[in-house]
């Protein structure tokens, strides 16, 4: 990743946190702000625009990161020998260390922030436990998301994949807080998944959310399926 894609990532990380606390400051739960507090239930469509900042530069910053790769520089390699499928999965591999960088930075900006607009909001320090379980949810939930764009675009153009993946993950939350508001058909938000990455919406907080040990268990299941899936794709699709 450039200089300039990572200084871009920065500012687009505090300008969330800003632009969260000024329309709904009173969040500020856990680790600070929206960064794994999530959507409210009620939808607040201000501040699912602001929540959606990050994960769409993550999706954007991702575009054509596997396929551009492989269909061009990767030719190089597997004419030297090299497996498309170790190169597909190298390449998927240092994408989750990226994603997981930016999102423990993120984090921490959200920590630092919170701490010093009101240290009564970081009550974090009294729930270390929760802080982990719903953080670790946020970064599963965020690289299994921009892992399945890549597997797309392996299907699909890289635009089609952008546009699949983006539009689920607005679909999500978005109905997301229509089921957690009515109580009804909850068990649909186990398909639901970045609804997973926020404290607000998991029984973290309050019952009748996702569970988190469900969520875990349906995250790590549905990356193995997403693991099975690209390796056949890589084993059988020509790139070149």
């Amino acid at each position: 990743m450039t200089k300039r894609v990572f200084l871009t990532m920065l500012i687009v990380i505090l300008l969330q946190i800003l632009l969260f606390d000024y329309f709904d400051g009173s969040k500020a739960d856990l680790t600070g702000y929206m960064i794994v507090s999530g959507v409210p239930i009620s939808n607040k469509f201000v501040v699912l625009g602001t929540w959606y900042m990050f994960f769409s530069g993550l999706s954007f910053l991702s575009l054509g990161y596997l396929r551009q790769y492989i269909s061009g520089y990767g030719v190089y390699l597997m004419i030297r020998e090299k497996s498309r499928v170790k190169l597909g999965f190298r390449r998927i591999g240092n994408l989750i260390i990226l994603i997981s960088g930016l999102s423990l930075i993120q984090l921490l900006f959200s920590i630092v922030f919170a701490f010093i607009n009101n240290v009564d909001q970081t009550f974090f320090y009294d729930d270390f436990q929760s802080l982990i379980c719903i953080a670790g949810l946020y970064m599963m939930s965020s690289i299994f998301l921009i892992s399945t764009q890549m597997a797309l675009e392996l299907h699909f153009t890289e635009e089609v994949s952008l546009l699949l993946i983006n539009v689920y993950v607005l679909f999500s939350v978005t109905l997301g807080g229509v089921l957690l508001s009515t109580q009804k058909l909850t068990w649909i938000l186990y398909f639901l998944l970045p609804n997973f990455a926020m404290y607000v919406r998991s029984d973290v907080l309050e019952t009748g959310g996702i569970s988190t040990v469900n969520a875990y268990i349906v995250l790590t299941v549905m990356t193995i399926i997403l693991t099975v899936l690209t390796y056949r794709r890589l084993k059988k699709i020509d790139l070149i």
